[in-house]
């Protein structure tokens, strides 16, 4: 076919022969006409390939000799005739082949509303969600969809979120919660199998959906793209949609515009880190929750030691309760609380680990340096060359970003009045929302570098 030809000979200049030869030359026709090409792919990871790194550019580029679009099917090879795939899944007892399943994300129990620590930062956020919860997606509601939730890692996001779910379930209303790395999952699934069908009527009829953490969708065209039909199918039935994320829409990276833009559509609000009296009062309905004696003392080591996020706080707290208990020699004081010394003892290893991720300003200016080839002295200097200064930028952007710092106390590390940093923050948050490629590239190297989402487990 010379359209395709001419297709490949064009990807071989952008992508180089060795890729074409690997990805797309590898590629069976099985038939083509004036207006669709049926493509037949070795395996599921040359469809997700495809899917990925090319279906953008087929919708463009891909055209025939009167210049209109020529449509590309893509099917995996192995995979069941279509005239098959019904009769296999109605008959899988009878067959090798067993039906295709999406298995979703289980609800934590204490995730509920009862068990959710408010704070006066958050309550807008807790209202709305809870005006949802106990309404259902009533009209009055309809002008927040999607509702948007952003905000570091530990915040709370997830608890709302699962509270929400069960909340609206009790209600008799199909909710669907999912993370969005079991979306990308279940999309690449379909695609191996060739049920997308299932897929898409898993997804989009559901009276309520709820997405945690889509900035995993970074990078993932073909997820983006699956999200984006799911999004307009629900919206347009008026079903409300619920996403979270650890930034803002404007903030996201490789994600595609139309998507960001819809993220905005209804409202996107922010949730903030609990304060210490806050944390402290998680840790004790946690604890009254697991029926476990919690002294002061040892709520204030809690907070003193896990002190990188709420996540690593509760995860502490439940490996102390899980431990003691499986101890012989430290159950005997579970009846009347542990001692600071014994829980020293047992969260040894978390101790260690909690101190080697920490995050701090110190850790943040030394790794942009490193990143940068210059010294953490030439940051927090007074250089005014580009050298200097867009790592500057950086360095107190995310301090603010990622550490949640007022601006007077990040003036006072860089030897700055916050003017200075307000707008050096300003600067570099508009270069993200208007995709600079070197803030870009920037930022997705020191995230490399420094894991500021949350810590390893």
């Amino acid at each position: 076919m010379h359209a395709w030809n001419e297709f490949l000979a064009l990807q071989e200049i952008e992508l180089g022969s060795e890729t074409v030869h690997k990805w797309l030359k590898s590629l069976k026709i099985i038939r083509f006409d004036a207006a669709n090409l049926y493509l037949e792919a070795k395996d599921s990871f040359q469809a997700l390939w495809f899917e990925e790194h090319m279906r953008q550019k087929i919708l463009t580029k891909f055209v025939n000799n009167n210049n209109k679009k020529i449509k590309v099917h893509l099917s995996v090879a192995n995979s069941l005739p279509r005239k098959a795939k019904s009769s296999s899944l109605k008959s899988a007892a009878l067959s090798s082949h067993a039906p295709f399943t999406l298995c979703f994300d289980e609800l934590d129990p204490y995730c509920t509303f009862e068990h959710y620590v408010s704070s006066e930062k958050n309550i807008l956020v807790e209202k709305l969600l809870l005006s949802l919860a106990h309404s259902g997606p009533s009209k009055g509601l309809g002008t927040f969809n999607p509702i948007f939730i952003h905000g570091s890692s530990g915040v709370g996001k997830t608890h709302l979120l699962m509270a929400t779910a069960q909340a609206l379930r009790s209600q008799g209303l199909h909710v669907l919660y999912s993370r969005a790395e079991t979306f990308t999952e279940h999309v690449v699934s379909a695609i191996r199998v060739g049920e997308m069908s299932i897929f898409r009527q898993a997804y989009r009829n559901s009276d309520v959906l709820i997405i945690d953490g889509v900035q995993e969708f970074s990078k993932k065209g073909a997820t983006q793209e699956e999200f984006f039909h799911t999004f307009n199918t629900l919206h347009l039935d008026n079903k409300q949609i619920i996403l979270s994320a650890n930034c803002s829409p404007a903030e996201l990276t490789y994600i595609e515009p139309r998507l960001v833009s819809r993220f905005e559509w209804g409202v996107v609000l922010n949730l903030f880190p609990l304060s210490r009296e806050e944390l402290a009062l998680a840790i004790r309905k946690k604890a009254q929750f697991f029926n476990f004696p919690l002294h002061a003392k040892i709520i204030e080591f809690l907070l003193d030691n896990f002190p990188s996020s709420s996540k690593a706080l509760i995860r502490a707290l439940e490996a102390l309760v899980l431990r003691s208990h499986l101890n012989e020699q430290m159950a005997k004081h579970s009846t009347v609380g542990i001692t600071v010394p014994i829980a020293k003892q047992i969260l040894s290893d978390l101790l260690i680990e909690e101190k080697q991720y920490v995050l701090t300003p110190d850790k943040i200016i030394k790794s942009i340096a490193e990143i940068f080839g210059i010294k953490s002295e030439d940051i927090l200097g007074k250089a005014q060359s580009r050298d200097c200064v867009f790592p500057r930028q950086l360095a107190m952007y995310l301090c603010r970003q990622t550490l949640q710092m007022p601006f007077t106390k990040i003036g006072d590390i860089f030897s700055k009045d916050h003017s200075t940093v307000m707008s050096s923050v300003r600067l570099i948050k508009k270069g993200m929302e208007m995709n600079d490629k070197d803030i870009i590239s920037a930022y997705q190297s020191i995230q490399k570098k420094i894991d500021f989402n949350e810590p390893k487990s």
